[in-house]
């Protein structure tokens, strides 16, 4: 069995979950969000923000316990057993591939409108060649998307926060009910999925125990500050109606601010930011798949790591097709949804496995697991409901 090289740092691990997360699901996810609950979706926010960190504690402790390849399909092997173990991988194979098209369309939809789909598809491929080089050179390059994605989004914040029409009091409860509430935050969750990304590259990180935690919940906490400054600020600026139908949310708020002569950053932004989420997503969704083809679930080919770049090249080459694929079919919001729907279920799973561990194995309370787990259900449950409307 092929096996990875532990090269991984706590500085490139962070920013590897950072560059999973900033801009997932900023740049687009305002306008799903302030279609069904208006300017309340801050609320939804807030909820999403606090399950990710539920969940995320889940996926720190049982990293800390098998620093391995696999993430959450790798746990439930060890924990529930093989049926959860695959419901996992597939679960989360078909939740990221999905999220991947969402985020490859929202590139297109900030960079060339008119033709959204060949743009996309030439950021998949772009990234695959990346990936084709390992997860180092991944999370060097990661690390420059992060510095200007965030540069680009705190100028966004004071420009907006400075305009003479900004209003600091927005109507925070206005389309507040409780289904617009579960709705809003299923959708948000969608943004902060990244989070255990680390946990699929268990097996090449340095001192994983340690750093895997540390990594996960420090990306997290950052994530969700710059998350809400954003939210808030464009919410400030622009009426929810006006949004919700925008492929491009940002730069409709960007275009009536302070400086909005440089509105075009935000499209740069969201050019490098949906680079950098996929950049990391693509070869953590490879992680499982080699994970699955070590345990023959899948050909023993998928498994094959690259003996000089580290890399899972031909699982990286089969999801980039499939993501192709996807993207000449589905539309931005529809994969949204499904893909919080899938991953909903993994982290479901993370959650129950970290409650079938004995008390002396877990770092938290046993509490925040059980959150987890009941927020991820019910969070799945309002999307299936939606779904069949």
């Amino acid at each position: 069995m092929n096996n990875f090289k532990r090269t991984l740092t706590l500085r490139n691990s962070v920013f590897l979950g950072l560059s999973s997360m900033i801009g997932a699901g900023l740049f687009v996810n305002i306008a799903p969000a302030a279609f069904v609950s208006s300017y309340s979706l801050l609320f939804g926010l807030f909820i999403a923000s606090i399950l990710a960190f539920s969940n995320a504690s889940s996926s720190a402790q049982l990293a800390n316990l098998f620093p391995e390849t696999g993430g959450t399909y790798l746990y439930a092997r060890k924990v529930l057993g093989n049926k959860a173990s695959l419901l996992a991988g597939v679960s989360f194979i078909t939740g990221k591939v999905i999220s991947s098209i969402a985020i490859a369309l929202t590139f297109g939809n900030y960079l060339f409108p008119s033709s959204h789909r060949l743009a996309g598809i030439a950021l998949v491929a772009g990234v695959g060649i990346i990936s084709y080089f390992g997860a180092t050179k991944t999370a060097s390059v990661a690390k420059w998307f992060v510095y200007s994605v965030s540069g680009i989004l705190f100028f966004y914040i004071f420009s907006v926060v400075s305009s003479e029409n900004f209003n600091f009091a927005i109507p925070v409860t206005e389309g507040l009910t409780t289904e617009s509430l579960l709705l809003s935050s299923s959708i948000w969750f969608f943004a902060f999925t990244g989070y255990s990304r680390l946990a699929t590259f268990g097996e090449e990180v340095k001192n994983p125990e340690v750093i895997i935690p540390k990594a996960i919940l420090t990306g997290l906490g950052i994530t969700v500050l710059i998350y809400f400054l954003t939210t808030y600020a464009t919410l400030g600026i622009i009426d929810p109606v006006i949004i919700q139908n925008s492929l491009t949310p940002l730069k409709v708020a960007f275009d009536v601010s302070r400086f909005s002569s440089f509105s075009f950053l935000i499209s740069i932004a969201s050019t490098v930011a949906t680079g950098s989420v996929l950049l990391a997503l693509i070869p953590g969704i490879s992680r499982v798949i080699v994970a699955m083809s070590r345990d023959n679930y899948l050909p023993t080919l998928l498994g094959t790591i690259h003996k000089k770049y580290n890399s899972a090249y031909f699982a990286d080459i089969l999801i980039s097709v499939v993501v192709v694929m996807g993207i000449l079919y589905f539309d931005v919001v529809e994969a949204i949804k499904m893909s919080s729907f899938f991953i909903l279920l993994y982290y479901s799973l993370t959650n129950y496995s970290v409650i079938k561990l004995k008390k002396s194995q877990r770092l938290y309370s046993i509490f925040i697991a059980y959150f987890g787990l009941f927020g991820c259900l019910l969070l799945a449950g309002t999307l299936f409901l939606n779904f069949i409307k």
